[in-house]
């Protein structure tokens, strides 16, 4: 039996060595966290959820019983569910108002335009153009992030600027498109987005997610992924998903590319949380043997018989 930690312990280290310093400071790390009980599960959830939220971040979760997670466009959709995306817009709107020298706005039902112009007694068409101007030039010509996404970003803020039921039907037209409720390119083509969100493009789109929740002014981004899903073996007819073999290999090659693309993201703790099923080391099951590039990549191959590490990839959960 290998040495486990208590979980309230480990989620102290994820605090202390990663969201309260690295994360905050751009950084990003996949973890995986294997739960040696169910009642593990909802604790380590609720902790590491609450952790992101004291701190600033945006939490999200994606459950394989309920999302594709072998498919990364599924799981970019899932992670775009749970983005206040309005509130992040404001929330830029306000920054490049500051940036020019504005004071924030009150709150109310008038556009946001207005009622920053209210705030620092100016004209409302003078606040509007140069926001507009702002917003074109530091969102719509952001190289860092990809072209679909800063557009849908760029008429996002636009929008939420002007207010009224015309920004109200672009913001929903728009999430729509971001959480994959609705797949049609000609809802979106008059905002300059010509591509479905597909796995051709979901990676780039994640991590210009990131960029975007930092650009915000947000800590970051805490995602749980839990993959209890995929080690049964037998369809238990329950109507959630399940994972064929196949299905479940190419889980593992999504979560191969997020711990090979680190570097690539900004900001980010992915906590992965598989069944305990996961530490079997058979090539023929369905545990992380069963695809050595993922396992090379999380196991230790030198481990203490008793200590655990808890900075390591991989713990174990009690």
């Amino acid at each position: 039996m290998m040495p486990s930690m208590q979980t309230r312990e480990w989620l102290q280290f994820m605090q202390h060595e990663y969201l309260d310093s690295f994360v905050k400071e751009g950084g990003s790390v996949v973890k995986f966290a294997v739960p040696l009980g169910e009642q593990v599960r909802p604790v380590l959830a609720g902790g590491l959820g609450q952790a992101a939220l004291d701190r600033g971040y945006l939490f999200a979760l994606v459950n394989a019983e309920e999302t594709k997670v072998h498919m990364v466009d599924h799981v970019f959709c899932k992670v775009a569910d749970q983005v206040p995306w309005q509130r992040l817009g404001r929330d830029v709107i306000v920054k490049l108002a500051a940036q020019q020298g504005y004071a924030p706005p009150s709150d109310g039902d008038d556009p946001l335009f207005v009622r920053i112009a209210n705030a620092n007694r100016v004209e409302p068409d003078i606040v509007r153009n140069e926001l507009r101007d702002s917003i074109g030039k530091q969102i719509l010509k952001h190289r860092e992030i990809s072209k679909d996404f800063r557009a849908a970003m760029t008429h996002l803020c636009l929008a939420e600027l002007s207010g009224g039921e015309d920004g109200a039907t672009k913001i929903q037209v728009l999430t729509d498109w971001l959480t994959g409720r609705n797949k049609a390119i000609a809802a979106v083509k008059p905002y300059q987005i010509y591509s479905r969100i597909n796995r051709a493009n979901a990676r780039h789109l994640f991590e210009s997610l990131l960029r975007w929740v930092k650009l915000t002014g947000c800590s970051g981004m805490v995602i749980i992924l839990d993959t209890a899903r995929f080690t049964l073996t037998r369809n238990p007819r329950d109507e959630k998903l399940y994972y064929s073999k196949a299905a479940v290999l190419d889980a593992y090659e999504v979560l191969r590319q997020f711990i090979d693309g680190t570097d690539r993201l900004e900001g980010c703790l992915l906590v992965v949380v598989p069944d305990r099923e996961f530490l079997d080391e058979d090539v023929l099951g369905r545990g992380v043997g069963a695809y050595q590039a993922l396992k090379y990549r999380v196991i230790d191959e030198i481990r203490d018989l008793r200590l655990v590490n808890p900075l390591a990839s991989l713990v174990r959960l009690v």
